[in-house]
């Protein structure tokens, strides 16, 4: 670089056409060609603002970053006065290049016809050419967009910057008592950004943004259809799981209850459930005024079955004597196991005359057949006990009363209906002649 004042204009720019970027769509639903139109029209809308924005950027970019300098270091127009002819370059007076060696990155760079670096911010060095021999020139140089104000070189003839990416220009001016207005030599430096600084990298990145954008929007309604459909058959799914799952529970609280209120072998009401019931019936009887009896029943010598013949033969007889005492009973009354052999049957409405032949009923259907069983065909009678309810008489007194009555029905030779209360006339209903289960037993007297 000679010691004249040089202008070096900015290299030309260069257009490329670069392809659109199409997106390829099938022949969409019916449902999605609404949505599909608004998305388009809204999406060319943008892509044209988008490019006109860059548009708008590439051309006031230069201008933009070369202002008029400020104490901040802002930038400051290049001047058309600054572009000096072949004629003024010839008459400068100092025949020697001013600039030696410019360096970025501590790399060397060509300058002849500007600098261009980059890309991305750096230092920047710029080395003078030492003055010739007894010269007594100084060296007054400013950066446009970096000093506000000239500054000298310093005696080693080196200045430094650390440069971000952008425009810049260097000026640098010989000044001494033989060079007089000296001209002034233009250097443009261009430090270039990072690709993904460039308006056009981020005007591709808002149309790859849009199109994303709509893509994903896309999805999120097909997924969120996908997952409602999902939800809903999970919702009927588990609504039947939770119908059949309480169905089941309430199969299993009724058996619970059951098997907690019935006897397992016979399938009668157990104790606690029939003393349950006569205390209902009891207070039914006490409000309304009308009778309550109780019937309990013993099968007669059960304890030789059970010597004899084994357990499973008893239990045999016992689901039999249920089953036929179960078989004579009105729909409104209730039978239960009192315990090992004995059964308690209560009978609401009905007094104790009516109680004493319903307990015949009950005698002569265990007694007048056989039981069959496993040992063979048994014959089985039974001794009964009444009672009736008085007014104010608590349910265990009731139950008293009739267990005593069955008591005297075995002492009087069982196979037979007692009822009444101790000390008064009992009546007492014997088997009749013909009854097969008769035997040798004591008949009233």
């Amino acid at each position: 670089m000679r010691a004249r004042s040089v202008r070096l204009g900015h290299p030309a720019r260069r257009t490329e056409h670069k392809p659109g970027l199409r997106l390829a769509v099938g022949s969409p639903p019916a449902r999605w060609r609404t949505l599909l139109s608004i998305g388009s029209r809204t999406l060319f809308g943008l892509l044209l603002a988008s490019l006109l924005a860059v548009a708008l950027t590439s051309g006031g970019a230069t201008a933009d970053r070369l202002e008029a300098p400020q104490p901040g270091g802002h930038f400051e127009p290049i001047s058309a006065a600054r572009k000096f002819s072949a004629r003024a370059r010839e008459q400068a007076s100092h025949p020697e290049p001013l600039i030696a060696q410019v360096l970025f990155n501590q790399k060397p760079v060509p300058f002849e016809r500007g600098i261009s670096v980059g890309p991305g911010a750096g230092d920047l060095e710029i080395r003078f050419a030492p003055p010739a021999s007894g010269a007594e020139d100084r060296l007054r140089c400013r950066l446009l967009g970096f000093d506000a104000e000239w500054r000298e070189a310093d005696r080693a003839h080196v200045l430094r910057y650390r440069l971000a990416p952008g425009h810049y220009e260097f000026d640098v001016q010989a000044d001494g008592r033989r060079l007089r207005d000296s001209a002034v030599e233009s250097l443009p430096i261009i430090v270039h950004p990072p690709f993904w600084q460039t308006a056009a990298f981020r005007s591709q990145c808002v149309v790859f943004l849009l199109l994303l954008i709509l893509l994903l929007h896309r999805l999120r309604v097909r997924f969120l259809k996908k997952n409602n459909r999902k939800l809903q058959e999970t919702v009927t799914q588990t609504r039947a799981e939770l119908t059949l799952t309480a169905r089941t529970a309430r199969d299993a609280q009724e058996a619970l209850k059951e098997q907690a209120l019935k006897d397992g072998l016979t399938g009668l009401w157990n104790r606690r459930a029939v003393f349950s019931m006569l205390e209902k019936e009891i207070y039914r009887a006490r409000r309304d005024r009308f009778p309550v009896t109780v019937v309990m029943i013993d099968l007669d010598h059960f304890k030789n079955i059970n010597d004899t013949f084994g357990h499973p033969t008893g239990d045999e007889v016992l689901r039999e004597a249920a089953g036929r005492l179960i078989a004579v009973m009105r729909p409104y009354d209730f039978i239960g196991r009192y315990g090992g052999e004995e059964f308690l049957v209560v009978l609401p409405s009905c007094s104790s005359h009516h109680g004493v032949q319903r307990a015949e009923e009950f005698r002569c259907a265990i007694a007048l057949r056989p039981v069959i069983t496993a040992a063979g065909p048994l014959a089985v009678t039974c001794s009964v006990g009444v009672a009736a309810y008085d007014d104010a008489m608590p349910p265990d007194d009731l139950i008293h009363r009739a267990d005593e009555a069955l008591y005297r029905a075995k002492r009087m030779g069982r196979n037979c209906v007692c009822a009444g209360k101790p000390g008064k006339t009992v009546a007492r209903v014997d088997a009749p002649r013909d009854d097969p289960s008769r035997g040798d037993r004591m008949r009233a007297g």
